[in-house]
């Protein structure tokens, strides 16, 4: 086993969190080492332009076959969905592909902001029995100018002020809204017809050329991977900076899997991993910051137990793993008599957030989340879905399945349960010979009564909009009762008693005086909205307390220019 050169920081994980926290150390002139499980995509990171090319494409069978993922069969997860069995099934389970710039390398670019009633859930609707719902250690307005920052860093499209129920706002976005899609405009429609407040969804990809980057040509395969770099990932905005600082090396396929203490127990002193070519090595720092995912950083402080924490480093509470929450997610199709092109443009333009307010004072008010209205369905996919034979290719050549549809789809909070956790499955090990992690989760009662309440609403949104038949279907059931919604939150959350949370507002360990977490493991309750700006914006923040703990705002003042982007935020 190789032990390497001491650096100033290792950040494990390159996505969304990882990218952010290197950006602001190794602008800060810290060496900054970032392992990453995956391979990289994007050829020329790290050069010297921001003229960079992807090896993503307009292949949606490539996409499928997994080219940013993990082996299903080397590295599984296993699942159950109560505590008296070992396990129910064993393969891939919430499986956001690895790769350098994370699941921002595939994902829908969705970049809404939380509501300021996010962050204090407990104190607005109370308790909620057989869960464990509590504010946050901070409030919107605190969490306000990293959001900010995060827009004007990666590049977010928007329409201030057309979000009826948005938070307060510092500066406008940096771009405004691209051009709408057809299925989006539709359902839209159908919203207003019922009195409620569609808006231009914020999105990080390019309405105009940004920061040397394109705009979008609107060719509808976001979740293949951007192929023109359009879209603002992790890996060619925040971690192309922290490379072009010189003081930032990225390692692709670097798979961590321990973290050593000193004798003491009080101080992280390495990471350990196997390097590209499988071969163990060790890389010593004087910090390290968790930016993996939920699954990936309670796997690894759970494998790296040591005397003074037999059960997980940085677990003395024993909340490690717990408070697992995954959205509820429910999708309504409608289908049209005439073509709806949900094939085209980005994957959504349009969304509503009338449901996460209690805007028609209703007595028994259950808070709902925000509905993305349009959506997108690439042709293959469609394929898998329908009768081989005859009628195959004539429903395919009909289209009404992927040409005529167009859906209106809710994200809301699933409430946290202690129970449902991640810990290391006691005999299913992976390719590398490590305990694959092992989730256990069942949905409260509560989420239950939330879909029931709100499937309703989103097919009186389509039928609105003049579907001629409508189905509604939530992704846990799609998926056969695993949960597959790609949203993951929770397991390390954040808080200011060292015995009821794993770390402090800031992300940083209560054992521990030089470990962090930046990912979304700090996430105190799921939120009503799609996680990835607010997972920045808190790495962002996070980072900034590292730099400059007496003052982690001040940090924002000290970033480098962000080009035409900087400007209109300056003049703001």
């Amino acid at each position: 086993m190789k032990s390497l050169e001491a650096v100033d920081a290792v950040i494990v994980g390159s996505g969304a969190a990882g990218s952010m926290v290197a950006k602001v150390l190794a602008e800060a002139g810290q060496q900054v080492v970032v392992l990453e499980k995956g391979r990289n995509r994007i050829v020329g990171l790290g050069g010297p332009t921001r003229n960079l090319t992807t090896l993503c494409s307009n292949d949606e069978l490539k996409s499928l076959r997994g080219f940013h993922g993990n082996d299903p069969l080397g590295e599984p997860r296993s699942f159950r969905d109560r505590e008296d069995v070992d396990r129910t099934y064993v393969g891939p389970v919430q499986a956001i592909p690895n790769t350098v710039g994370g699941g921002t390398i595939h994902y829908d670019a969705d970049s809404p902001r939380c509501q300021p009633d996010d962050f204090r859930m407990r104190s607005l609707y109370g308790a909620v029995e057989g869960a464990d719902v509590q504010d946050w250690p901070l409030s919107y307005d605190e969490l306000e100018p990293f959001y900010t920052a995060v827009e004007y860093i990666i590049g977010v499209q928007g329409e201030q002020g057309a979000n009826p129920f948005e938070g307060r706002r510092s500066a406008p976005f940096p771009m405004p809204p691209g051009p709408p899609k057809l299925d989006g405009l539709i359902v839209a429609e159908g919203a207003r017809k019922l009195g409620l407040h569609p808006f231009p969804f914020p999105m990080a990809i390019n309405s105009r050329v940004y920061r040397d980057r394109p705009m979008c040509n609107d060719c509808g395969f976001c979740s293949t991977g951007c192929p023109i770099q359009a879209m603002g990932n992790s890996a060619i905005t925040a971690l192309q900076e922290a490379m072009l600082t010189g003081r930032c090396e990225l390692r692709p396929d670097s798979m961590a899997y321990r973290i050593e203490l000193d004798d003491a127990g009080r101080r992280v002193t390495s990471v350990h991993y196997f390097d590209a070519e499988g071969e163990r090595r060790v890389q010593p720092a004087d910090r390290v910051i968790l930016a993996g995912n939920p699954i990936g950083t309670t796997r690894l402080l759970l494998m790296s137990s040591h005397s003074t924490f037999p059960n997980g480093i940085g677990n003395s509470s024993g909340w490690l793993g717990r408070h697992l929450t995954f959205h509820v997610i429910s999708v309504t199709v409608g289908i049209f008599e005439k073509e709806t092109h949900p094939y085209r443009g980005r994957t959504i333009t349009h969304a509503l957030a009338d449901f996460t307010v209690n805007s028609r004072n209703e007595s028994d008010y259950v808070r709902g989340g925000i509905v993305e209205l349009g959506g997108s369905i690439l042709p293959i996919s469609v394929g898998k879905t329908l009768p081989r034979g005859p009628l195959h290719s004539l429903l395919m050549r009909q289209g009404d399945f992927w040409k005529k549809i167009a859906t209106a789809s809710m994200i809301a909070e699933d409430v946290p349960v202690p129970s449902n956790r991640i810990d290391l499955d006691p005999s299913v090990r992976d390719v590398y010979g490590l305990p694959v992690p092992r989730l256990t989760y069942r949905s409260h009662p509560r989420d239950l009564a939330l879909m029931e309440r709100y499937n309703s609403r989103l097919e009186q949104i389509v039928t609105a909009a003049g579907a001629q038949s409508v189905f509604t279907a939530s992704r846990e059931f799609l998926s056969g009762g695993i949960p597959q919604t790609f949203h993951m939150h929770g397991t390390a959350r954040m808080g200011t008693d060292p015995e009821k949370s794993v770390t402090d507002p800031f992300g940083k360990f209560h054992d521990l005086e030089n470990l962090w977490c930046a990912d979304a493991s700090t996430f105190v309750t799921s939120t009503a909205y799609n996680p990835t700006l607010t997972i920045q914006a808190l790495a962002l923040r996070c980072a900034a307390s590292i730099v400059a703990p007496a003052d982690p705002s001040g940090i924002l003042q000290r970033l480098p220019p962000l080009g035409d982007g900087g400007a209109e935020r300056g003049n703001s």
